[in-house]
């Protein structure tokens, strides 16, 4: 059952709003999970070596070619906190086999016209009743909320 409509003008703004609502359905998604849920084999054409790198990864500003989102309403937020660029670069192909992907997630995307108030370009609409839920804190999480850092 779909659960998340993807809405963007672009095909790299499609993928980087399947990216968030990922997020949304598996709020305690790791970096590794985005990696093995979004294998680099989907997008073969992405001009770097990794579609998801931490956004304090060097790599993301070295270079001439600038290859991964990094606007902070772009970057993936993970529930430790830290956060994540998603590539750019999205041919046709790729995105056609990143839409077929994301089907199994719940996940569905349309080319559509956004306003400068969605961020990252994209717009989200929850479908079928789905509900996000909140991550949820680790052990150490609640014992520093309890006892303060």
């Amino acid at each position: 059952m779909d659960k998340i409509l993807v809405v963007a003008k672009t095909q790299n703004r499609q993928a980087l709003g399947i990216m968030h609502a990922y997020i949304l359905i598996n709020p305690n998604a790791t970096l590794q999970d985005l990696r093995t849920a979004f294998p680099n084999s989907l997008n073969p054409d992405r001009g770097v070596p990794e579609m998801f790198i931490p956004s304090n990864d060097p790599s993301i500003a070295s270079g001439n070619w600038d290859g991964h989102f990094k606007k902070d309403d772009e970057l993936l937020t993970l529930a430790d906190g830290s956060q994540v660029a998603v590539v750019k670069m999205w041919t046709k192909p790729s995105l056609e086999r990143l839409l077929a992907h994301a089907k199994s997630y719940g996940i569905v995307a349309e080319q559509g016209e956004v306003t400068k108030a969605d961020n990252g370009g994209f717009r989200l609409e929850y479908l079928n009743g789905f509900v996000q839920t909140k991550a949820k804190k680790g052990c150490l999480a609640a014992l520093l909320g309890i006892f303060g850092k």
